[in-house]
């Protein structure tokens, strides 16, 4: 192309060149005639635009006579990509114009083909006229080669640049993946730590800082005083035969504070295949019991607002627990079955400072009477025959922090009393089977429906630790004792179950208030429940009545029982059966309505014992009891 064009200087222009004559006295045998004859240099004149002289050289290089040389302009050999600036500049230079000398561009031959040339461009002056002189040196060759040496080095370069680009591109992956792998270890809920065999810590995040920042020195050493000293076999399992492990317990001593964590940890090989140090994951132990209450449940749903009462006496209990929530001292709340006892446990927990933290409720009468230590306080690996691998927590450790709610607390074992005297007294535990003494911080809120007086007088219940519960003491009335209760009830269940079943409001009709009045309630307001939920599954309409009503409740022990007994019209003279016998079959009846029910929520739960017995609102002793009167398989 034109803008190939380039000056090369190394063709030197001879002054005594010009002193020659044209054309016959360039021919003359002289030193310089004979020196262009034979010259391998392309030499040629022109005149105006006419070649007027070629050297042999022009004739053998580019395949034209000399007579076919003379009848061209000078720029018509020129490849087409340059003639027309050759031809400007060499008319220029006939014209006396300063112009470039030196040039690289392509020429053609007779065959078309095209050589690139170095060409010097000159004038000199005979017989008055400007002649242009040009001498050229085929570099095709030397420009091939220079060729191929360019596009060698770009090869290169590209490849430079190439292999450049890619470990700039890895650089960057790796800086990238090391950056978000710091996040991801410094955003980690856990603690995160590499430690070699020595004990030292090479390496922790930001979390174990938090966690332990203010101990971290006496961390530091104890850990590699522990390791040194081969105390703690796992992470020596992990050192010496390459073994990872997870989720283990194990107990700092720290400042006169004991620091109980969930390790696991995984080995790190060096390139000589050598166990150099190790990666340990560090929670603490209430972060896992936090998790596991989270999704157990362990939380309590009812406030104060929760407790539907008009009664003065229920009031001031009201006030009472209030009151109670705001120290930590033991609760022992005492009344009938259903009379909500486990609601005012819960509102006095969400009423405390300790309401963010968990609430674990245990019914002690539903537990086996030799599984109940390993409920309450958990057991160590290899306890006892089928004991889980690494041991398991108890509810007192799961509640550390929170609450926990001992229901039917009349119903606990001798042996496990003492158990829970001593966790009261000392505020630790020990597992079964294990040996170290584990720090908890639980509030006790008991509960029962023995009279505790008569339990401890007949041996059955300890008078020490009943002195240790009952330092606040609630006594929930029965829901007979508080009649104006039962309107108030009523209503709140009606909406609720409103809301529950969709469009539509449901109503009683005006005397079904007074039979539900006239009712002793010995379930108390559990029972109202179950009956209300009962009487609107059966119910044709919105509007409740008494023939909705469930049978057993006109045959209740009160004084208003021929009352509610003559507003039933299937009771009435001529019915053709006696009262007894209508009881005896509506007792048939209830009992194979009980079995059923049983038999269907075994179904549903799979057989959990516990999970029917909550269901209906009974005991699991109780609930044993009637499977085995109804023949009731698990």
């Amino acid at each position: 192309m034109k803008e190939d064009l380039k000056l090369t200087n190394t063709f030197p222009r001879d002054k005594r060149f010009g002193e020659m004559e044209i054309c016959a006295q360039i021919t003359d045998a002289n030193f310089y005639s004979k020196l262009i004859e034979t010259v391998p240099v392309l030499v040629y004149a022109y005149r105006n635009s006419k070649v007027v002289y070629v050297n042999p050289a022009v004739e053998e290089t580019l395949g034209y006579t000399f007579e076919e040389m003379v009848e061209k302009n000078f720029w018509d050999i020129c490849h087409p990509d340059y003639r027309d600036l050759i031809k400007e500049r060499g008319l220029a230079r006939l014209r006396g114009e300063k112009v470039t000398t030196n040039y690289e561009f392509k020429i053609l031959k007779k065959n078309g083909e095209a050589i690139w040339v170095d060409v010097f461009f000159g004038t000199t002056r005979m017989n008055n006229e400007i002649i242009g002189i040009v001498g050229a040196v085929d570099i095709t060759e030397r420009k091939l080669l220079k060729e191929q040496l360019q596009t060698a080095r770009d090869e290169l370069e590209l490849r430079v640049r190439q292999r450049t680009a890619e470990l700039s591109l890895k650089n960057n992956k790796l800086t990238m993946l090391n950056r978000n792998l710091n996040n991801v270890v410094n955003n980690m809920s856990d603690g995160v730590i590499i430690v070699n065999r020595s004990g030292e810590i090479e390496l922790l995040n930001h979390v174990f800082e938090q966690n332990w920042g203010a101990l971290l020195d006496r961390i530091k050493m104890n850990l590699k005083e522990d390791i040194l000293k081969g105390k703690i076999a796992f992470i020596n399992d992990m050192f010496d035969r390459r073994i990872p492990f997870q989720d283990e317990e194990f107990i700092f001593f720290a400042s006169g504070k004991q620091i109980h964590i969930l390790a696991s940890g995984t080995p790190i090989v060096d390139e000589e295949g050598v166990v150099s140090s190790g990666l340990l994951i560090l929670r603490p132990i209430k972060d896992v019991h936090k998790l596991v209450n989270r999704f157990s449940g362990a939380k309590a749903s009812f406030r104060f607002e929760n407790i539907i009462t008009g009664n003065r006496t229920m009031q001031e209990l009201i006030d009472n627990a209030k009151m109670a929530a705001s120290n930590t001292s033991n609760v022992l709340i005492e009344g009938e079955s259903g009379t909500g006892k486990e609601l005012f446990a819960q509102a006095i927990h969400n009423y405390s400072q300790r309401s963010k933290e968990p609430f674990i409720a245990i019914n002690c009468g539903a537990i086996p009477r030799d599984l109940i230590g390993s409920e309450l306080f958990g057991y160590a690996e290899g306890a006892f025959t089928g004991a889980r691998k690494g041991g398991n927590p108890g509810k007192f450790e799961l509640a550390s922090g929170g609450t926990v709610f001992l229901d039917e607390i009349g119903d606990m074992p001798l042996e496990q009393q003492a158990a829970l005297l001593r966790v009261i007294q000392e505020k630790s535990i020990t597992r079964i089977g294990g040996t170290q003494a584990i720090p908890v911080d639980v509030r006790i809120i008991c509960a029962t429906n023995k009279d505790l007086q008569t339990e401890m007088h007949h041996g059955r219940f300890r008078k020490d630790l009943y002195y240790r519960l009952n330092v606040i003491s609630i006594k929930i009335p029965p829901l007979r004792e508080r009649k104006e209760d039962i309107r108030l009830l009523v209503n709140h269940f009606l909406k609720n179950s409103s809301a529950h079943r969709g469009p539509g409001q449901y109503s009683l009709t005006p005397d079904m208030l007074q039979v539900l009045e006239a009712y002793d309630w010995p379930g108390n307001v559990r029972e109202l429940q179950n009956v209300l939920e009962r009487m609107l599954n059966n119910a044709k309409g919105s509007q409740l009545s008494q023939a909705d009503l469930p049978f057993e409740l006109f045959f209740s022990e009160t004084s208003r029982k021929n009352e509610v007994l003559q507003s039933r019209p299937s009771l009435q003279k001529g019915s053709g059966k006696t009262i007894q016998e209508l009881m005896e079959m509506r007792k048939k009846l209830l009992k194979n309505e009980e079995r059923l029910l049983i038999i269907e929520l075994l179904k549903t739960y799979n057989g959990n014992v516990s999970k029917v017995a909550r269901e209906i609102g009974i005991s699991r002793t109780t609930l044993y009891k009637k499977m085995k009167l109804y023949k009731v398989d698990e």
